[in-house]
């Protein structure tokens, strides 16, 4: 019964002392990382401005930039505040920002359900080019990223383009893009931002 005790509490403990809290805010009308890979277990703190608030919804909805609320789903009053590990269960949750979803006003949050084996990097494959670009980016992704989001920002954390690697070879247009460096990141890729030159 002692060594239960025990083992019990060293997980509970460990589950507390390595927990880390990651903060989402607003830049404008857009959220600032708009998408965070996170480890089960994490919180999750939003501040923002007190115009905005966000709302889990389901992918369907997200990709039509609606605000149908998820039941069960979390949500985090105007002004921010926080959503406790035990909403964020493992996998993808989309939320939006609900006076403002229309005007795409969204975000990820990826939990990664951690089991301590280092990831196969040979399935993940992702290039950019031609980089500078001008007019268009083809991203090429290997088989296992199909269906994944991606995202755009700007230098100053704003996501300025979204959409989804549909196929192996994918054209984003950026003409509508201004000049200057931008990051390309496919959700999930955690730490994987690749930088763009728009010219």
């Amino acid at each position: 019964m002692k060594k239960v005790i025990i083992s019990l509490f060293l997980v509970l403990w460990g589950t507390a002392v390595f927990c880390t809290t990651w903060t989402i805010t607003n830049s404008g009308f857009a959220f600032s990382p708009a998408s965070v890979t996170i480890n089960l277990g994490d919180d999750v703190n939003f501040v923002l401005e007190s115009m905005h608030n966000a709302v889990e919804v389901s992918q369907t909805t997200w990709n039509a930039n609606g605000n149908t609320s998820l039941s069960g789903g979390f949500s985090v009053p105007f002004g921010g505040g926080s959503v406790s590990s035990a909403l964020l269960t493992a996998g993808t949750h989309w939320y939006v920002c609900y006076p403002h979803a229309s005007l795409g006003m969204k975000g990820i949050i990826i939990v990664s359900n951690s089991t301590g084996i280092t990831e196969n990097q040979s399935q993940i494959n992702i290039s950019v080019y031609p980089n500078p670009a001008s007019n268009f980016l083809i991203v090429k992704a290997n088989p296992g990223l199909l269906n994944l989001p991606y995202f755009i920002t700007d230098q100053a954390g704003r996501q300025v383009l979204s959409g989804r690697l549909n196929s192996e070879v994918n054209f984003i247009e950026i003409s509508q893009l201004e000049k200057g460096i931008y990051l390309f990141q496919a959700a999930g890729l955690k730490g994987r931002s690749l930088k763009v030159i728009k010219n």
